[in-house]
């Protein structure tokens, strides 16, 4: 056995613990390639022949042949060898990383190097990406000789940090096998029994059958049953290592009111019956975890239960950059709208708290529609980010599905539409504006052409659309005016024409006058993107407290003829800052986007404060920031502005010299940097 390395003998220990294995699968386990795993198999091979085993490969398969006697022979070498020891680099990593977030203490890196038999060097090396990791989750690794390794930060980011680890790693399928207990896969038996130990596994797979049971409790499926798993593990381990996680106490009062107030006395009962006595804030955070689709106030204001900004038209922006990216005429239909609004509600509300969303089709969803799946992400960055909301890829397979299904429903239609030009200018001009409608409308597949004289005739042919370039004294339905140049105007009477008869509408009145340059649209956004820079303020204010500095950054906009009435933006400011998730994590900045009718024109702004103020997080998270980014739009703003401002968001997000930049530059630092930021390629 001595002479396989730790690679081989994972495989091999592998096949006789799981039997077959898919070639891909294993190689992505590893990260390793396919040839490399055929390559390992001929070194075991050559090793196993002495036990008449032979490891074949069928079909992108590899299985253990030979007799049960002398598979079991090899069996009993591995018993002598700790499982631990023939753990992946990246199983080590995962591992490491679980201990280290439920630590109530430092641990030393020479433990671990005992635990997994490597040198200090090799635990060093892993230290070194698990930091990176979670660096991303607002957690911070510290490492002191002499002192140990321990990670800082919020036990809410810690716990999130910890599912998030466990199923980026695993499959939910695998994850299923494990607590149905048919599942032979040593790893993920040492993960639990390491980090939690068998005795409160049983604790909790009784109180999860419980819960089960228990309809007002836990929705009827597996993915929130494992969910339920393991936040009842945590919640018994942290509580039992008196480190249980404390709440805001007006967060604890609107957790215990969800579903009427039964779901947190369910759950107490439930544990007291099992021996366990949970503290207000681990029954609370049950009880968010478990709630389903109810959303829980984060605010101590009882009346606001919004998030600080419209969906509808965050789902307009969602579908106006998709449309645009991929060259579609993509209308939000009422069909579009419920469904994203039904399912966005929920998901933001999540989102915003940290909490996961678990996706268990979401590479079926990558692979089928790749191309939309990519631009949704990309628009949802531009969207969302405004909002400091992070969307995961979980999420965004979500929002593909809602589209995708709407192109599709909406593509149908419009292979049936029918559209007749009126155009007495000649046959010549007819023909360009038939080319120009063909080449803009492609879905359209039947475009007829007749002259005024003909057009009685040829109505009663029953035409969807009617589009004539000159006005028509008679009223039609489903007619429109057009340029035979086929201008801006024109292609928005077209897609209203054709949104309102997918819909069964009808729109009798788009007579308006088409002579406008087509450019001008865009001339007048790339002129408010020039105002926008042009116009930035860097303001230094002071405040003891978010209240104060609201206050003064709304009073500054009315000074200088920002906005129109204080009050309502005040309100809209305070609203949106209410529900949280405007501060970058871990920047010292945060970002205030609203959509508002008291304002003429886009505003971009940044106020420093002489002292760090404390704000809410995401979640639970109290921050210590000291510079405010203020983001203002038009409720009917222009897409490319939108988009122009997301770019901006993201960089807040993305670019520390950005919020560097914000925090301690000047103004002309900020304005050079906001335009390599506009002017940076897209995807």
């Amino acid at each position: 056995m001595e002479s396989l390395t730790v690679r081989q003998k994972f495989i091999l220990n592998s096949l006789i613990e799981k039997g077959p294995l898919d070639i891909k699968g294993l190689s992505q386990q590893i990260d390793v390639s396919d040839r490399t795993i055929l390559r390992e198999i001929s070194s075991i091979n050559s090793f196993i022949k002495q036990y008449n085993l032979r490891i074949s490969d069928c079909g992108g398969k590899i299985q253990l042949n030979g007799s049960t006697e002398n598979i079991e022979k090899v069996k009993k070498m591995f018993d002598e060898i700790p499982l631990l020891w023939m753990l992946t680099q990246e199983q080590r990593q995962l591992l490491i990383t679980a201990q280290l977030l439920l630590a109530k203490e430092p641990i030393k890196a020479a433990f671990f190097s005992y635990q997994f038999n490597v040198v200090e060097g090799t635990i060093t090396f892993y230290l070194d990406k698990i930091e990176s990791y979670l660096k991303l989750k607002n957690l911070e690794l510290i490492r002191k000789r002499g002192y140990g390794i321990q990670v800082i930060g919020s036990e809410w980011n810690k716990r999130n940090a910890f599912v998030e680890l466990l199923y980026d790693y695993n499959s939910i399928i695998e994850l299923l096998s494990y607590l149905y207990e048919d599942s032979n896969d040593y790893m993920l038996n040492s993960f639990f029994k390491i980090t939690f130990g068998d005795d409160l596994i049983l604790k909790a797979k009784n109180i999860i059958k419980e819960f089960y049971n228990n309809k007002n409790i836990l929705k009827d499926n597996d993915i929130s049953y494992f969910s339920a798993f393991i936040h009842i593990l945590l919640s018994i381990e942290r509580t039992e290592n008196n480190m249980a996680i404390e709440l805001p106490e007006h967060f604890i009062k609107n957790a215990f009111s969800l579903k009427g107030g039964n779901l947190a006395k369910s759950i107490d009962e439930i544990f007291i019956k099992n021996g366990i006595k949970l503290p207000e804030g681990e029954l609370a955070y049950l009880a968010i975890h478990l709630n389903g689709d109810e959303n829980i106030n984060l605010s101590e204001n009882k009346e606001n239960m919004e998030f600080g900004f419209d969906i509808e038209d965050l789902i307009n922006e969602i579908i106006n950059i998709v449309s645009k990216r991929l060259n579609i005429y993509l209308h939000c239909d009422n069909q579009l709208m419920a469904g994203l609004k039904q399912h966005l509600n929920p998901a933001i509300y999540r989102l915003t708290l940290g909490l996961e969303i678990r996706n268990p089709v979401i590479n079926e969803i990558r692979e089928y529609y790749r191309e939309l799946f990519d631009t949704v992400e990309y628009a949802c960055k531009l969207v969302f980010s405004k909002y400091n909301i992070s969307v995961p890829y979980s999420e965004v397979g979500y929002i593909t599905m809602h589209i995708g299904a709407a192109i599709e429903r909406q593509s149908k239609f419009k292979e049936n539409l029918k559209i007749l030009i009126v155009c007495p200018n000649g046959i010549s001009t007819a023909k360009i504006l038939c080319n120009k409608i063909k080449n803009r409308f492609p879905e359209i597949n039947e475009i007829d052409v007749c002259s005024l004289r003909e057009m009685d005739e040829k109505i009663k042919e029953d035409y969807d659309i009617i589009l004539s370039t000159v006005e028509i004294n008679k009223k039609y339905e489903n007619i429109a005016v057009i340029s035979p140049f086929l201008q801006n105007d024109d292609v928005e009477k077209i897609n209203s024409l054709i949104k309102a008869k997918s819909e069964g509408k009808n729109i009798k009145n788009l007579f308006i006058p088409f002579y406008k340059d087509e450019k001008s649209e865009s001339r007048d956004d790339f002129i408010l993107a020039d105002d926008i820079l042009k116009n930035f303020r860097l303001r230094n204010i002071s405040g003891n407290s978010i209240n104060d500095v609201i206050i003064k950054i709304v009073d500054d906009l009315y000074k200088s003829n920002t906005i129109n009435k204080k009050e309502i933006v005040e309100y809209q400011i305070r609203k949106r800052e209410e529900k949280g998730s405007v501060v970058v994590p871990g920047s010292h900045t945060a970002l205030i986007h609203i959509r508002t009718e008291e304002i003429e024109s886009p505003y971009l702004g940044a106020y420093r404060l002489e002292n760090f103020i404390e704000m809410n997080g995401v979640g639970v998270v109290k921050e210590n920031v000291d510079t405010i980014l203020v983001m203002l739009a038009r409720k009917n703003e222009s897409s490319y502005i939108l988009e122009t401002l997301g770019k901006i968001s993201i960089a807040m997000v993305q670019d520390n010299e950005f919020t560097k930049a914000l925090r301690f530059g000047d103004i002309i630092d900020i304005r050079n940097k906001l335009v390599d930021i506009i002017n940076k390629e897209e995807m």
